[in-house]
């Protein structure tokens, strides 16, 4: 015991002292993150490269383990050698990163490159365990661990997005692991996880809120790998059998963040590898939270799924973890903290191909040649979905609709989400009136100009049909309903830019 003790505290201190040699370094060298108003919004540069700290020190503190009683193992020496080399190697990559701001390709490659030594060595999954059910993956389980760690490498990179937010999440997880490694007796996983831990919490203390040194990708990739593989060696149930509840439960919170991120930006058009602030931290921070809080809340969290987990592996109720980290996740999208716009984005993909399905299923029928909102079928509801899903395809990003319905008046708005600086350069406009003086006006704009005419008419003609139909399919009692339930989303404001005195 007093050994692992000493073993967290030279990893800590070494982490201390090593920060401040590298923060000074990376100013000499100009490695620094400068604001940008948008994103970036700390007041001034910060140095990177922080990850070279909590990556010699974990490397030091590895050192130090060997001599004890828990680090003398065979077990113990490959792991280790393992992880040192395969994060030394990610740690490399993610310094010149730092400095000269990769692609996103080569990034991806240099990850695949920097994991294969933990799989040439032999540590991969062969089968994995949930619910008492095992499955065989064989020589499947290679590329079944490398997109493992990449998701772990990735998740933890997009994460480190405010000051302390990427330590704090590596802290409790790898904590975490380590107290589930001992639980089944992988002691030599314990202790690297102790390590890693140590690392951060020295690293932390210069990277606290306000920060003064930014870990980089040279840190948020090496705690990434370094977690990754810790979740798969300390939740083996024999040598190459994993039990996936309590590395996937672990991660929950991370991994949830990146899946979101992926949703997000393939249903609004926009490229994986484009940064934005639309994180987990950063919504916490727009609900007006302070960065103390948001790192108290995101931190308790990770505890949280991971102290299911850990009781999971226990008493061997792998449902308990599960409803926790689902009971999170459906918390957070139900308070709107946060997932709660990319479900929506979901449920509207999921409309446009019903949609879709529907006119298909009716001229593969003969019927008459006809939209989805032209159907008897739709209520106002599914036709508005059903006419966003027509014209998107069409260039169409916005979508405004004023109805005068008796003495009921509404409005319906749909925008989709734009970069900043991205502005609509057409629109096409309908108004439609029916016998009994009620109006209904369209108007859809668009970033690229329609590729024809015919184009511009098929638009025009969308929007009359659903401007006839409308009135239809909406009583004055479902007016207010209707314009209640959809969701707005407003486009993001420019930041203004000073003038130079």
């Amino acid at each position: 015991m007093y050994w692992i003790v000493l073993t967290f505290l030279i990893a800590f201190f070494t982490s201390m002292a090593l920060t401040v040699a590298v923060r000074a370094a990376a100013v000499r060298w100009g490695v620094v993150d400068k604001p940008d108003g948008g994103r970036k919004l700390h007041s001034g540069a910060v140095p990177l490269w922080g990850g070279v700290a909590v990556y010699l020190a974990m490397v030091a503190g590895l050192i130090a383990a060997s001599f004890g009683a828990y680090g003398t193992g065979a077990e113990f020496a490959n792991l280790a050698r393992a992880v040192a080399v395969a994060a030394g190697f990610v740690c490399i990559f993610g310094c010149i990163d730092d400095a000269f701001n990769l692609s996103a390709r080569a990034k991806l490659m240099l990850q695949v490159c920097s994991v294969l030594p933990i799989v040439m060595v032999g540590y991969y999954i062969e089968s994995v365990v949930a619910f008492g059910y095992r499955i065989e993956f064989g020589y499947l389980g290679i590329p079944i661990t490398v997109i493992w760690l990449l998701g772990c490498i990735n998740a933890l990179n997009l994460i480190d997005g405010m000051d302390g937010l990427a330590a704090v999440v590596g802290m409790s997880t790898a904590a975490m692991m380590g107290v589930i490694a001992a639980s089944t007796g992988l002691d030599h996983v314990a202790i690297i996880a102790l390590v890693l831990a140590g690392a951060l919490a020295g690293f932390f203390v210069h990277n606290r809120p306000p920060a003064r040194i930014f870990l980089g990708d040279s840190g948020s990739m090496v705690i990434g790998l370094a977690v990754g593989v810790l979740g798969m060696q300390g939740a083996l149930k024999t040598s190459a059998t994993l039990s996936i509840t309590a590395p996937v439960v672990v991660m929950t919170l991370p991994m949830f963040d990146i899946v979101l991120a992926v949703v997000r930006r393939k249903l609004t058009g926009r490229r994986l590898d484009v940064g934005d602030r639309e994180h987990i931290h950063h919504r916490l921070l727009d609900r007006g939270l302070s960065q103390w809080q948001v790192l108290c809340i995101l931190g308790a969290l990770c505890l949280t799924t991971g102290a299911a987990a850990t009781a999971a592996t226990i008493f061997r109720k792998d449902a308990l973890a599960w409803i926790t980290s689902l009971t999170l996740i459906v918390v957070m999208i139900r308070m709107k903290f946060f997932g709660y716009h990319e479900f929506d984005l979901l449920r509207r993909a999921a409309l446009g191909r019903l949609a879709a399905l529907v006119r298909a299923f009716g001229r593969l029928r003969g019927t008459e040649a006809q939209h989805g909102i032209v159907s008897g079928d739709y209520p106002l509801l599914a036709a508005w979905e059903a006419l966003i899903g027509e014209v998107r395809p069409k260039g169409v990003r916005r979508v405004d609709l004023r109805l005068a319905s008796g003495p009921i008046e509404g409005r319906r708005y749909w925008r989709d989400s734009l970069e900043n600086g991205d502005e609509c350069h057409w629109s096409v406009s309908v108004s439609v009136q029916n016998r009994d003086g009620r109006a209904c006006e369209l108007r859809a704009d668009g970033l690229e100009k329609p590729r024809s005419e015919r184009e511009i008419e098929l638009l025009t003609g969308l929007l009359r049909t659903f401007g006839n139909r409308v009135f239809e399919l909406v009583e004055d009692t479902d007016v207010l309903p209707l314009m209640d339930e959809i969701r707005i989303i407003p486009s993001k404001p420019k930041m203004p830019q000073r003038k130079a005195a």
